[in-house]
């Protein structure tokens, strides 16, 4: 029953990421902006999980769909549930787009149930795929 359900997700995870391939080379002006640059896949999780081996996989294969060509490093920012991560991401001083957040997929939940580390609003994150 779960291998419906994996296929499922990893189909869903697929169209997110050429989702965010496509949207990263709609808002690039030229080619130059990503050129020379790395993004940052901050996963909310421990090196070696689920959400990690994915954000791997698309360092690997992700950069030649975007423009310029940017390098795509993968930092682990394990805790609280990828609580951690999300406060990081959100609260970054500059949101320049060179930085990405890989949480569990329930992380809205801690907002709703009031977490007081919840430091962040998940209707002012901006979606890439689910």
């Amino acid at each position: 029953m779960n291998l419906p359900r994996r296929q499922t997700c990893k189909t869903f995870l697929i169209a997110g990421l050429l989702f965010f391939a496509s949207s990263l080379s709609l808002r690039a002006q030229n080619d130059s902006f990503y050129n020379g640059k790395t993004v940052r896949i901050i996963v909310g999780s421990t090196p070696g999980g689920f959400y990690d081996r994915w954000a791997r996989l698309l360092s690997r294969y992700l950069p030649k769909y975007i423009p310029g060509n940017p390098n795509l490093v993968v930092q682990n920012m394990p805790g609280a549930s990828s609580v951690v991560a999300a406060n990081y991401v959100y609260n970054l001083p500059k949101p320049d787009g060179l930085t990405v957040v890989m949480p569990i997929n329930s992380l809205h939940l801690d907002q709703i149930v009031g977490r007081q580390e919840v430091k962040y609003d998940m209707r002012r994150f901006e979606y890439i795929g689910s």
